[in-house]
């Protein structure tokens, strides 16, 4: 459901805040639990897709060298300035789906890989 609202929110958006809700729907997608926090954020003017380019534009313009910044985003990876500023503007921690240890964490988060004698 979460998820789904944050699909429907960038679809409604336009320009860069469109393009910043790919990212935020790019995390939301990935982390259960961040897409619940930034699906009820959505309701506040002030946690909208453009408020969060706002806070990506001022770090951007705080880091840039030689007159230019710039970060790829096209898929999800934690480490991405982009996904760590998205992250801190909507106040929700990657780290937490990596943190999990094996026996706790739950289908679809961290490795790919599915052990099938756990199962036995």
């Amino acid at each position: 459901m979460s998820v789904r609202k944050i699909r429907e929110a960038v679809q409604a958006a336009e320009g860069n805040a469109r393009q910043m809700g790919e990212v935020i729907l790019m995390i939301a997608q990935a982390d259960e639990h961040a897409a619940e926090v930034i699906a009820a954020d959505l309701d506040n003017p002030e946690m909208s897709f453009d408020k969060c380019f706002a806070a990506l534009r001022a770090y951007a313009q705080k880091h840039q060298k030689g007159g230019f910044w710039g970060c790829m985003c096209n898929s999800y990876d934690p480490e991405n300035p982009v996904i760590k500023v998205a992250a801190d503007f909507y106040k929700v921690d990657l780290g937490a789906a990596a943190s999990e240890t094996p026996e706790t964490q739950p289908l679809g988060r961290g490795s790919d890989d599915l052990d099938l004698m756990s199962l036995l």
